[in-house]
Parts: structure tokens; sequence; C-alpha cells
């Protein structure tokens, strides 16, 4: 199934005619409206009448209980401070919710939808589109895109025409794992924590890449790596790829072994790297220039802090959005960074910039204050020499484009 939801052409003219069925003045027969949606592609999507690159897209929701409201919680386009521009508007004496969004072509993003029950408080509506929402919403049962399940509940994808390709992701249901996948309690960072080590279907005498995986309860339980790799590999876009992935304990261990600090990086480097590859012989690993470190938010800190702490390890460095309001002392916080502010993170970095290193900063175009700080930290890195690569993507912050930037980035590493 595409993952992405194209323009209308042939039910253009349906399209139109049942969103103007929405506003029309006149009652609406709703049984007649949901047998003619059952027909298109929902959410609706359209070309903007006034620019080319921008989409009119429609989402739809059926409820006949009584309620406050419906939100639909879009990754940084209705979240977070934007919670009024979430709200869909209840078609009168009907069952019918609806919501016209204008969105960039590019766009690719998770989303939920939202049942306000009666008696919700106005602050509680208010927190809907915060990281600490009272209400979790549910994926969009009129979306066919598969979802995403990345906290522990289904997301649907709004992934618009114009957005990058993700073709590993599109086959992740239907595909049976060739390598090998083993797991075992390790002593990491203080702690025994599950580590993973998968091995790839591929020749003994074939050199192999290692992909090292920060967050690996997310990438290996909910977002399913380990068939995309596989899926990459088959096609040739990627050469032959381990995966070494290291879980969190919770979300507290996350915020204490993550950013800036550097016991994962040194365990990882000097201890789980060197004991895989003692206890594979057989293998034949590809050495650092195919070693690469991904990781997302604070997980993106950890890989920059990798390129600084063990360039003798990792040749590459991939840093997805990385959390560049981190400091050392425990009271910063992202909702508190601005374009204006220095970043720690970036000055650390520049101050001994990892020249034997190749370094992807990628950031999501919707992510506020973050987006001039990584132009202006690949900037920096350049003028002193690092190869440094930028990638922008039209998105949040947010695993629906990570997930796809991820196989893109293995895709230029050397070979």
């Amino acid at each position: 199934m595409s993952q992405k939801i194209i323009p209308s052409q042939q039910n253009i003219n349906t399209v139109r005619q049942s969103r103007a069925m929405l506003v029309s003045p006149t009652a609406i027969d709703s049984i007649a409206f949901w047998n003619t949606i059952d027909t298109l592609t929902v959410p609706l999507v359209t070309v903007s009448s006034a620019k080319d690159h921008r989409r009119e897209v429609t989402f739809l929701w059926r409820s006949k209980k009584p309620l406050l409201g419906v939100y639909v919680r879009l990754n940084r386009l209705t979240d977070k401070k934007d919670v009024d521009k979430g709200m869909m508007t209840n078609v009168a004496g009907s069952d019918i919710w609806w919501l016209t969004l204008e969105i960039d072509a590019f766009y690719r993003g998770s989303y939920t939808i939202v049942e306000i029950p009666l008696a919700t408080l106005p602050e509680d509506v208010s927190q809907l589109g915060s990281r600490f929402t009272p209400i979790i919403g549910k994926s969009d049962p009129f979306n066919k895109t598969p979802d995403i399940n990345v906290r522990g509940y289904s997301e649907s994808i709004l992934a618009l025409d114009l957005a990058p390709e993700q073709p590993e992701w599109e086959a992740i249901e239907t595909t049976t794992m060739r390598g090998i996948l083993v797991a075992s309690e390790q002593w990491v960072t203080g702690h025994h924590r599950r580590v993973r080590l998968y091995l790839p279907d591929a020749f003994k005498s074939e050199p192999l890449g290692l992909l090292v995986l920060p967050d690996a309860e997310t990438w290996f339980d909910h977002i399913g790596i380990i068939s995309a790799i596989e899926a990459a590999m088959l096609t040739g876009r990627i050469g032959p790829m381990a995966i070494l992935g290291i879980d969190n304990l919770g979300e507290a261990d996350r915020n204490a072994i993550l950013g800036g600090h550097t016991a994962l990086i040194f365990d990882i480097a000097r201890n789980l790297i060197p004991r895989l590859q003692m206890e594979h012989p057989d293998r034949k690993w590809a050495g650092r220039a195919k070693t690469v470190l991904v990781g997302q938010s604070l997980g993106g800190v950890t890989a920059l802090m990798a390129a600084l702490h063990a360039p003798e390890t990792f040749g590459h460095i991939i840093s997805h959005s990385p959390s560049l309001w981190w400091k050392p002392d425990s009271g910063s916080r992202p909702s508190h960074f601005t374009e204006q502010d220095s970043s720690w993170v970036s000055d650390y970095v520049v101050a001994s910039p990892p020249k034997e290193v190749a370094i992807q900063l990628c950031v999501g175009s919707l992510e506020g204050a973050t987006v001039p700080h990584i132009k202006a930290l690949h900037k920096q890195l350049m003028a002193e020499g690092v190869k440094s690569e930028l990638a922008i993507y039209t998105g949040g912050h947010d695993y629906a484009w990570w997930r796809g930037a991820l196989i893109e980035g293995l895709t230029r590493l050397p070979g």
C-alpha cells in the first residue's frame, strides 16, 4: 500500500462537492455523505487554489456521541500552542466532524484524533497538544495508510504527494526476517539492560557495516527497523548491515544516559562493539567508515558526542533533530529555547571539531528554534573542515520522517 496521499484527480469534483456539503447552510444527508466518502481517499486532498506546492487537506471523524469537541493532533501543525488550529467543526444535527488545513505538499507527519468529553475542563483542553496530554487520541479509521506505533498506541501518518519516498516501510508488515536477532542482558551505563544484535543473511566474506541505535526499544519493538534494513539490503540501497541496539529502562533512564552524557558512548565503543566482534569471529567487519551511530532528539545529541569522544570507532554520525537546547545542568527545557539563545551542544562540538568523522544533520522544518541552530552548526562545522551534510525535512519532531531519513542516511555511507 502506498504511504503517500495523492491529490484527487478522477474524483476531484466529488471531493469538492463533499466539502461544499460540509459548509452548506442546508441540512445534510449524513448517510449519503458517508456513502460518498467511502468511495474517496481520506483525508481528502486537493491542490491549493492559491499555491501549487500547498495542499488543502480535509480530516473527517464520525461520532454520534455528545462531545465538547473533536481535535486533530497533527505533529507540529496543531499541537503544542496551536491546539485551536486542530479543532474540528461539527455539522449541526449530524455525526459529521471535519477540519480543513492548508499544508505543504512535502509534509510527512503523525497524527491522532481526540474525542473531547463534555465535562473536560478548559485547562485540560489547552493541554491536548502538550507532551503530557490528559486524553490520548486514536488513529484515523478513514486513513488506510499503515499506522505507526511509537508510544504504545497507534498514530496515523499523513504523507502528502511530494514527501520523500519511504519504500522500505511500505512492505514492513509482509516481510519475514531473513537474518538472526540475538537479545541479551548486558551491564551498560550502570544497569543491566537489554542489548540486541541483528546479523544479516549475508555471505561471511562480505564486510558488514554496523548501525548502532540508542532508543532500541522504540526502533525494534515499535518501528520495525529490521524489516526496513532488510528491505533496503534486498534492493541494494544499502550494503550488508548489522544492527546493535541498546534499550532504555524508562523515560528517567533515557534522560540520564542520552544527551550530552558520555558513559553510554564509552560503553558502546570500548565494551559492546569489541565484544560482539570477538563473539562473531567468522564475520568480516567493514570498520569505522561504515560504523554509524544514529540518534534522534536527545539521542541526536548522543550521536554528536560520539563523533567527539569515539572517533576511532565511529566514522559516520547521523543526528536527527538533536536537542540543541540541552545543557549539563538539568534546568534546560526545549520550550525555553529560542533562536537568540546560545547552544551549549553546538559550542561544545565546534570547540573540538571532529574532522575525521562524517556528520549528517537532519531536522524538521517545523521544529522552531532548532532549525536555525542546526543550520548554524552545519555552517560552523563546514568552516572547520568537518564533512558535514544538512537535510531539512518538511515535518516536525517525528519518527514519521526520522525512519525514512535513517535509511536515506545509510545510503550515503562510503561504498
